[in-house]
């Protein structure tokens, strides 16, 4: 089976808000007993209080996901140093929890080989790994969430990768996602895989 042995952590990016589509992830992850991570933006957080406490509340983990989703690639060193601290800074003062992973927007300067020289620089300067994703739902794309088309790219994602034994899974905080994911729970049990905790 396709996940006989193997593991996948659940992430989502963007989020807190929307606060629907947020209640009702954490609600399915309840359920199914799952804890994930949320790459989070420093400005939701702002604006957002409560959304972020509840993502920690309910023991998930909370990280790092640019404050304003910049393309930190191309961002000069200081805009990425900004981007980057004060969104450590509010999640702390907000949640009391400093993250530990930056997953830079759209990837953009986070992949082994292609890694932007100033983000590894503030990364460590703010103690932060940087981390990307082994699995791309795509879910934000039309028709939004995890519908039949998005599921036979991600298994063919998975079939592409066969010696690799743990995968992050990304995905987003949205309408449609939300929507599907206790679909897709089921299924990534049905093809063998291990929900793993971050």
């Amino acid at each position: 089976m396709l996940g006989d042995e193997k593991s996948v952590i659940l992430s989502f990016d963007d989020g807190p808000a929307p606060l629907a589509a947020l209640e009702s992830i954490l609600q399915t992850l309840r359920q199914e007993e799952i804890k994930a991570e949320f790459y989070v933006l420093g400005d939701e957080v702002r604006q957002y209080p409560e959304a972020a406490r509840m993502i920690v509340d309910q023991g998930h983990d909370i990280q790092n996901h640019s404050w304003s989703h910049s393309d930190l690639e191309r961002a000069t060193e200081q805009s990425v140093r900004s981007e980057l601290e004060r969104t450590q800074n509010i999640i702390k003062k907000t949640t009391g929890v400093t993250p530990t992973k930056i997953r830079p927007p759209y990837g953009a300067g986070g992949f082994r080989g292609h890694l932007d020289p100033e983000l590894v620089e503030v990364a460590r300067d703010l103690s932060l790994d940087i981390v990307t994703w082994d699995i791309d739902t795509e879910d934000w794309k039309a028709p939004q969430g995890l519908g039949p088309e998005k599921i036979n790219n991600i298994e063919s994602q998975f079939e592409q990768q066969p010696r690799k034994e743990s995968f992050n899974i990304l995905m987003h905080v949205q309408t449609g996602t939300a929507r599907d994911l206790p679909a897709f729970i089921s299924r990534l049990r049905g093809w063998g895989f291990t929900i793993a905790e971050p």
